[in-house]
């Protein structure tokens, strides 16, 4: 009678803990799904501390990248990795920049501080920074498109000296 008693308590804690794990994983999977359900249009709510710490951390991450990059390649399996990890530096560069030229597209030129390759720091505003880095930012268009009769002139149309539009 013990052993049948055991195996019963091992067979109850054994399916006990398979339907525990069960709602534990979909509990997770239901958060998880909430979190990724939420609006992503981060960027007009984030303030320009957020961003420009954001822009830290890639700076950071992509330095240590960098490093890691660095150095002569021993085999073709390195090169291929040391290929990723330069691809990886790349996206990185491009995330920093959107979050810089959002920022400057927002009406912020903060004053940000800068080190050289030889490690001199001096400080410059952002879109300095922008401009010698050779990042172009896109003219916002300050005239409206206005309307000619029925049709519409954009960025500077030309008349065709046909006479009147009817």
């Amino acid at each position: 009678m013990g052993t049948l008693v055991m195996l019963l308590i091992y067979v109850s804690g054994f399916i006990s803990g398979i339907i525990g794990s069960i709602f534990i994983a979909i509990y997770l999977g239901q958060r998880s799904l909430n979190k990724k359900g939420q609006p992503t249009d981060s960027k007009s709510k984030e303030s320009v501390t957020s961003r420009m710490k954001k822009v830290r951390e890639l700076t950071e991450e992509q330095l240590g990248i960098q490093s890691n990059a660095s150095g002569p390649q021993k085999n073709a399996m390195e090169g291929r990795y040391k290929n990723g990890l330069n691809a990886m530096i790349k996206e990185l560069e491009e995330e920093k920049n959107e979050l810089l030229k959002s920022i400057i597209s927002d009406g912020f030129d903060p004053e940000i501080t800068v080190m050289d390759p030889s490690g001199a720091v001096t400080s410059k505003k952002l879109s300095e920074f922008l401009a010698e880095s050779g990042i172009v930012m896109e003219p916002k268009d300050s005239t409206p498109d206005k309307p000619v009769n029925k049709f519409t002139v954009h960025k500077g149309g030309k008349d065709d000296g046909s006479g009147t539009t009817h």
